[in-house]
């Protein structure tokens, strides 16, 4: 692709060499030797992102992909969106930094409140962040001040970031386990409903939640022990353990269980909301009796800036006031806290992504690519399930189908396949075996539908490359 050649973030991918292409390997290697193995796995030989527009994404050399990643779901408007790109450059002319907890500035009030309104009668407290992590960690500090109990029940498959305090009520395989001694028993582990593969071994055609029953087993007997939990945390959908979705009525009869023992609710929409699933919070699928006591958001809601925030109940948060230093200081601040760049471009990405036509095509376009993502299922039987609310979704890989035997390598396959067909997705799952799907909410259906016949083929393709019973 010439340098030269416009983006507008509608265009279908072209590869012009096979990827990763000379330069991007070149590019890798440069920063592998820098960065080291924190941040690098094993045999890892990436593309190198260089620019990009919408849900279009080119490499250094050149190739051009469809993107189903959208940064892990950060760019919710797309690569380089427009307004968010504006208001940055236009705040970056008048202010850069503000001063923490001692002076405030301008873009801060209003994102502020702009996110109080949007926590409704219910969440109408605010404190922000820079990542979904320090959110996360917020929250619990907050719980922790409201409550005066230290620990959390957390659920299996959960990632709430990697952060100390976040990586103690995560539950991905291998992550946190160097530090297990120092963070081992924040967390009181209770299983999610995961309707295809069953915490309690059970083949349901629909789950009747017996998992939350066992779940707050688990929980009372705790609250009777020594040291009791003072909070609930949960993803309203389950994001890096593969989309998955509970039943409709999971989150109404937790908020109904946390609130008859005293327990505060939190909920961790850092992936599912500014309208990845359809409404601006995944939890307003249940109703106002889903909402929580306190809400975790990040990843999206900046369109692309680093912001994250914690919205709660005056009654938790307000909670705060007791421990405001002697000297007046207050009690929690980051150098970076309201960073007028971010909160620049999380209000125009947020004027955007609650608008109604804005809604309006998530619902449309997630229709879509669930409808094509489930004849993928119907006509391949590696396909073992299909998950998807609005524009999240994710496919489960088996083996075959009556063990529902996980895949891990034919999916890993089937990432490098898609990437081959200039598409980008990420594998995800706790066994490995589930490719994921947040596209920035703008894709077209044109792009969507591409997406989905790529899919098909690298599937179909990466089968034929293992004999059954060597899809492990």
């Amino acid at each position: 692709m010439s340098a030269r050649e416009r983006l507008d973030g509608t265009e279908l991918p072209r590869i012009v060499v096979p990827p990763p292409g000379p330069r991007s390997r070149a590019a890798a290697r440069r920063l592998r030797r820098r960065e080291g193995a924190a941040i690098w796995g094993a045999g890892e030989n990436p593309i190198v992102w260089s620019r990009g527009r919408g849900a279009v994404v080119v490499d250094l050399d050149g190739n051009r992909y469809v993107d189903l990643t959208a940064g892990f779901g950060v760019l919710s408007l797309g690569q380089a969106a427009p307004e968010v790109a504006r208001a940055v450059s236009a705040q970056s002319r008048k202010l850069t930094q503000g001063l923490g907890d001692l002076m405030p500035h301008e873009a801060r009030e209003k994102l502020v409140r702009r996110l109080a309104a949007l926590g409704g009668r219910v969440l109408d407290r605010v404190l922000l962040a820079s990542t979904g992590a320090e959110a996360v960690e917020l929250a619990l500090k907050t719980a922790h001040v409201a409550t005066g109990r230290r620990r959390v029940v957390s659920f299996t498959g959960a990632y709430h970031g990697q952060s100390y305090g976040a990586l103690a009520v995560t539950d991905t395989p291998g992550l946190g386990a160097p530090f297990a001694g120092q963070i081992a028993d924040l967390a009181i582990r209770v299983p999610f409903p995961y309707e295809y593969r069953c915490p309690l071994a059970r083949r349901c055609d629909r789950c009747d939640l017996r998992c939350l029953d066992s779940a707050f087993e688990i929980v009372d007997r705790e609250l009777h022990g020594p040291d009791p939990p003072g909070a609930v945390i949960v993803e309203p959908v389950q994001g890096r353990s593969g989309c998955v979705l509970p039943p409709p009525d999971f989150l109404p009869r937790l908020r109904a269980r946390t609130r008859e023992r005293g327990l505060i609710l939190i909920l961790d929409e850092v992936m599912t909301g500014a309208g990845r699933t359809g409404p601006f919070w995944a939890w307003e699928r249940g109703g106002d009796s889903a909402a929580p006591d306190l809400l975790v958001a990040g990843k999206g809601i900046g369109g692309g800036v680093a912001i994250a925030a914690l919205l709660g109940r005056d009654e938790v948060m307000e909670s705060w006031r007791k421990h405001v230093l002697p000297s007046g200081e207050a009690p929690h601040s980051s150098t970076f806290y309201g960073h007028p760049l971010a909160c620049a471009g999380a209000l125009r990405a947020i004027d955007r992504l609650a608008a109604p036509e804005t809604r309006a095509h998530v619902e449309r376009a997630g229709a879509l690519f669930a409808t094509g993502l489930r004849s993928l299922h119907e006509r391949c039987p590696a396909v073992g399930d299909v998950r998807a609310a609005g524009l999240m979704a994710a496919i489960e890989l088996v083996r075959d189908r009556e063990s529902r035997e996980p895949a891990p390598r034919l999916t890993a396959t089937v990432v490098g396949a898609l990437l081959r067909e200039g598409v980008l997705a990420y594998p995800g799952g706790v066994h490995d075996n589930v490719i994921c799907f947040t596209p920035p909410l703008t894709i077209t259906e044109e792009q969507l539908g591409h997406a989905v016949g790529a899919i098909g083929r690298a599937i179909q393709m990466s089968c034929g490359m293992y004999p059954m019973g060597d899809w492990k």
